[in-house]
């Protein structure tokens, strides 16, 4: 018999690696034939090595040229001709857009469309995300709903459940096609599990693209607020700047903070747990996720997270449990709580604990494999 074929299209190899390979992994050995569709940089080969075929589709995350736009339209049809995969699975807004009219012009059975990083059109205040918000809707509405391909089979797949509740109530999704799968997973290891620590100086690290909309601003106020009162502690920001993406911060900004000792600017860094061993505090104060990886990897290792009030991170944090939620774009409330766990030894164990018990019940990826692969099935 035949294995059935899926098509993963995304934007870029290296978010497939972090967020899907393990998924795609796994799906192969349920039975599935996995290919993928995306940008290529440096992960082709650790993707192939891994039995995926891989398709390089060059994709501008930044360009509204509508003639640009028409040609890779043009390209997601010849790729979905060439491959004719059973499933195809679209993540994020282009590639949804894209991957669910060309599925419906060449009548694939089934659908799954996964829309996640949409942080810019939805969190920024600025001109093009205003004049972007809209006009993504109504294109979601348009490729979100009923697919009409060969067997009318489409799931929406939602990383939190405000998202999806908001994509229902607007009714760009049907609720019968609607399902919550929380984030990208992660594996869990009790022998990696962070020991109580009780050094003089502690560590608050923030892991992520180094953009506005990820709180980064925000985050080196609190260092400085902390600083004057003269509190031991280090600030540490890993994660590289993203220039496709329009709130990327620019190198010499980050290199400025790290001159002046504000904050340590590492960059990108392969070995995220080498890292996360060092830290005390994982901090997130993001103006909005689909469910942020960071933050999963470090309550996988049992750290107590500060993260905001807002979509997708407060999935991950209980307020008072496993760590704290604070206003958006607040640098002050921010600081007033990494100060309050820098001094309490006690409630940092016991909130990175509860992070532990968390992961393992909701976000590991044992879990989440199983129900992505269940919608494989399904369709």
């Amino acid at each position: 018999m035949n294995k059935k074929r899926i098509l993963i299209n995304l934007t870029e190899d290296w978010f497939f690696v972090s967020h899907f390979l393990g998924r795609a992994v796994d799906a192969r050995k349920a039975g599935y034939e996995i290919c993928i569709s995306c940008n290529e940089t440096d992960k082709r080969k650790l993707i192939e090595n891994n039995k995926i075929k891989f398709f390089s589709l060059a994709l501008d995350r930044r360009s509204i040229n509508p003639l640009y736009e028409f040609i890779i339209l043009l390209k997601y049809c010849y790729l979905l001709y060439k491959i004719k995969p059973d499933i195809v699975h679209n993540v994020g807004p282009k590639p949804i857009i894209y991957g669910s009219f060309a599925a419906k012009f060449l009548n694939i059975k089934s659908v799954i469309n996964a829309p996640i990083g949409m942080g810019f059109v939805f969190s920024s205040n600025s001109f093009k995300a205003k004049l972007l918000k809209p006009i993504l809707l109504f294109l979601f509405r348009l490729s979100l709903n009923k697919h009409h391909g060969k067997d009318k089979r489409n799931r929406v797949i939602f990383e939190n459940s405000d998202d999806m509740n908001f994509f229902i109530s607007q009714k760009i999704v049907n609720k019968s096609d609607a399902k919550l799968i929380r984030g990208a997973g992660v594996e869990i290891d009790y022998k990696l599990k962070i020991k109580k620590k009780t050094k003089n100086t502690k560590t608050i690290s923030l892991v992520a693209r180094m953009l506005k909309d990820k709180g980064i601003f925000e985050f080196v106020e609190a260092a400085k607020i902390l600083k004057k009162k003269n509190i031991k502690c280090r600030f540490l920001l890993i994660g590289d700047i993203d220039p496709k993406n329009p709130s990327s911060l620019k190198t010499n900004t980050l290199r400025t903070w790290h001159e002046q000792e504000i904050i340590e600017w590492l960059g990108w860094i392969d070995d995220i747990k080498k890292i996360l061993f060092e830290t005390d505090i994982l901090c997130l104060p993001s103006y909005r996720e689909g469910l942020p990886k960071s933050l999963l990897e470090g309550a996988a290792l049992g750290l107590p997270i500060i993260t905001t009030n807002a979509v997708g991170c407060r999935d991950v944090v209980v307020d008072g449990l496993n760590g704290f939620l604070v206003p958006i774009k607040n640098s002050e409330n921010l600081a007033y709580a990494i100060e309050k766990l820098i001094s309490d030894d006690d409630l940092r164990f016991k909130m990175g604990n509860e992070s532990f018990k968390m992961a393992i019940s909701k976000f590991s990826s044992k879990i989440i494999n199983s129900e992505t692969i269940s919608v494989y099935n399904e369709l």
